[in-house]
C-alpha cells in the first residue's frame, strides 16, 4: 500500500511543479515578446525596465527572476533570433544539389524569417551596438556563424564555376538587400513571402552571374522547396504578433 500512497501524493506535487514551470516559461516569453515590441518601436535606449514591466503586466521586482537587466533581455532576443535564422538556413540548403539551388533556398529562408519576424529582425539588426562585453562577443559568434553559411554557399558556387567571384561585397549586398525587408514589408500588401522569395532569388542569381555552360540560370528552371516549409522553420516564439496588452 505504501508505494501506492506515495504515487498518489506525488502526482499533485508533480502537477503543481509542471504548472509552475509552464507559467514561468509563459512569463519569460511574454517579457521577451514585449521587449521585442518596445525595442523595435522606441529603441533599446529609449525603453526603460519599468516600461517593459508595465507593458507585460509584470511587477518590476518579479522581472529580475527572469533577467537582471534589459541588457540581458536584448541579448536573449538576439540569441534566439540568430539561432532560428541559422538553423533554418542550414536546414534549407541541406541535401540540396546545385549551387544555384542552394543560394535560392538560402535566400528563401532569409526572406521567410524577415517577413515572419520583422520586429525581432529589426531589433537584432539595429540594436547590436547596444550590446557590450561578453554579451556582444556571444552574439557576434552567432552572427558570424550565420554569415559563414552564406560564404560557404557562395564560395562553393564560385568553385563550381556557377557563380562569378564578386568577393565579400556580394555576400554583404545580398544580406543587406534581404534584411531590409523587415523595415518595409506589409503582410497585407500585394507581395507575399513566396513572391518576395522569387524576386530576391532572381536578383541574387543575376548579381552572382549564375550560369550553367555559359547560359544564365533562370529561377524557373530550379527545383526548389515549398515556401510553407521555410515559414514553418523560421517561426520565432518571441516575435510579438500583436501589441502588448499593457500598452
Amino acid at each position: 500500500m505504501a508505494p501506492t500512497a506515495e504515487r498518489r501524493t506525488a502526482t499533485p506535487r508533480g502537477r503543481a511543479a509542471n504548472s509552475k514551470r509552464v507559467r514561468s516559461e509563459q512569463t519569460e516569453l511574454n517579457l521577451l515578446s514585449t521587449s521585442t515590441w518596445l525595442f523595435s518601436e522606441r529603441g533599446f535606449h529609449g525603453t526603460g525596465i519599468r516600461d517593459i514591466a508595465d507593458a507585460a503586466g509584470v511587477a518590476v521586482s518579479a522581472m529580475y527572476y527572469y533577467a537582471a537587466s534589459k541588457d540581458e533581455l536584448l541579448e536573449e532576443i538576439m540569441k534566439r533570433s540568430l539561432t532560428v535564422l541559422d538553423d533554418a538556413g542550414r536546414a534549407a540548403v541541406a541535401d540540396v544539389d546545385g549551387a544555384a539551388e542552394r543560394l535560392a533556398m538560402l535566400i528563401g529562408s532569409h526572406v521567410a524569417f524577415h517577413t515572419r519576424n520583422p520586429r525581432a529582425a529589426r531589433v537584432t539588426d539595429h540594436e547590436f551596438r547596444a550590446l557590450q562585453g561578453p554579451a556582444k562577443q556571444r552574439v557576434v559568434k552567432l552572427r558570424d556563424a550565420y554569415e559563414d553559411l552564406w560564404n560557404q554557399v557562395i564560395s562553393a558556387g564560385v568553385a563550381e564555376g556557377v557563380f562569378v567571384d564578386r568577393g565579400a561585397t556580394a555576400r554583404l549586398a545580398l544580406l543587406q538587400m534581404t534584411t531590409g525587408i523587415a523595415h518595409w514589408y506589409n503582410p497585407r500588401g500585394a507581395l507575399g513571402p513566396a513572391e518576395l522569395w522569387a524576386d530576391f532569388a532572381t536578383m541574387a542569381l543575376a548579381l552572382l552571374g549564375a550560369n550553367r555552360k555559359g547560359k544564365p540560370v533562370e529561377l524557373a528552371s530550379l527545383e526548389l522547396g515549398s515556401p510553407a516549409v521555410l515559414l514553418e522553420r523560421v517561426e520565432l516564439s518571441i516575435e510579438p504578433r500583436s501589441k502588448p496588452k499593457g500598452l
